[in-house]
């Protein structure tokens, strides 16, 4: 099991960290031990947490920040420019907008399968997906103290943007995740709250809800953020926020870590490790992703409490799907899942 685990977490850091720039190599290749294993790994972190605090405040936002929005004549996203014409070529008047955000450590690629999918499928909305990878490298404290409010200004300058093919604010879905689910819900404050929605999957804990440093409320998602928002939890009490932060809450597999996909982690680093804790966190994610395809409904039940779910006392009910504009009932929702994909 322990060999078997170790295989794991190198495929998962190797696809995690693919394509992320100044990311140290990360040599498993003399690893036996669950030990070496960790001790490599935060010498690893060691290495990454570098501040390029003077390097990205010299560049223009513009060069760290980019939109690529599906283009349907040519079956992928492109890069716009943000200006009319492109708006124009890009994207279709008047229509609901969705822009995915992707996470710290992350870049485009990953939403960009689920939401070309979409794109393909839905023809009557626009799908965006935004790109700040060379800012998703920063140490994490540094970028949610100096980076984080510098992408949500100037996402909410382009939302704004958007207007000029009569796409307002209340048709825009922001989606984020971790740190950027924050970050979106920054960008929809600056937009006075007048957001169509948000979904913010498993939003980061520490330094928000949790723990010795806390961010003031207009630094954390919250429902003042768009006249609806989504939240998925799936490690509460570790990573994720363990505080309601949306309109609807929907708690995957209670939102509790660890979570049951992630067995294999626990029983080789234990439930603290931070392996273990990124299994849970990422699962959200995952689940989230799967509900990209529009063939796929996963159901959810409102339930006071996931006592009461697992007691089987409140009725299944469709969850909200980020393309869907119905199924906006306010509270908390419970959802049971398998490990794979789907997730049915």
């Amino acid at each position: 099991m322990e060999s078997s685990c170790i295989a794991v977490v190198a495929v998962i850091l190797l696809l995690a960290n693919a394509n992320i720039k100044a990311l140290p190599t990360f040599d498993i290749g003399n690893i036996q031990t669950v030990k070496q294993l960790s001790k490599s790994w935060a010498q690893n972190l060691h290495q990454f947490n570098i501040s390029l605090k003077e390097e990205f405040e010299l560049r223009p936002i513009w060069e760290d920040v980019s939109f690529w929005c599906f283009n349907r004549k040519s079956n992928k996203f492109r890069l716009t420019l943000g200006d009319y014409a492109d708006f124009r070529e890009l994207l279709q008047r008047n229509r609901s907008t969705v822009l995915f955000v992707h996470g710290w450590l992350q870049n485009k690629q990953q939403f960009a399968d689920g939401a070309k999918r979409l794109a393909l499928a839905v023809a009557n909305r626009n799908y965006c997906v935004v790109d700040f990878e060379p800012l998703a490298t920063v140490e994490l404290q540094l970028f949610i103290n100096a980076v984080s409010l510098r992408i949500a200004t100037y996402l909410a300058g382009f939302v704004q943007s958007l207007g000029t093919i009569d796409i307002p604010p209340e048709q825009v879905t922001l989606v984020g995740e971790g740190v950027s689910a924050h970050l979106v819900g920054q960008a929809g404050q600056l937009l006075g709250g007048h957001l169509g929605s948000i979904v913010g999957l498993d939003p980061l804990g520490p330094f928000y809800t949790v723990g010795p440093i806390v961010q003031c409320r207009r630094f954390t998602l919250d429902p003042t953020d768009a006249q609806f928002v989504q939240v998925w939890y799936s490690s509460i009490g570790q990573l994720g926020s363990s505080a309601p932060l949306g309109h609807q809450n929907i708690y995957v597999n209670g939102g509790i870590h660890p979570q049951p996909c992630c067995s294999c982690f626990t029983k080789v680093f234990g439930t603290s490790n931070l392996l273990t804790q990124l299994c849970s966190h990422y699962f959200a994610v995952e689940v989230f992703k799967a509900t990209l395809d529009p063939s796929i409904d996963l159901l959810a039940t409102k339930c006071p409490s996931y006592k009461h779910f697992l007691a089987g006392r409140c009725q299944i009910r469709p969850t909200t799907r980020v393309t869907d504009q119905e199924g906006t009932e306010a509270g908390n929702f419970y959802l049971e899942t398998s490990c794979k994909p789907p997730y049915l």
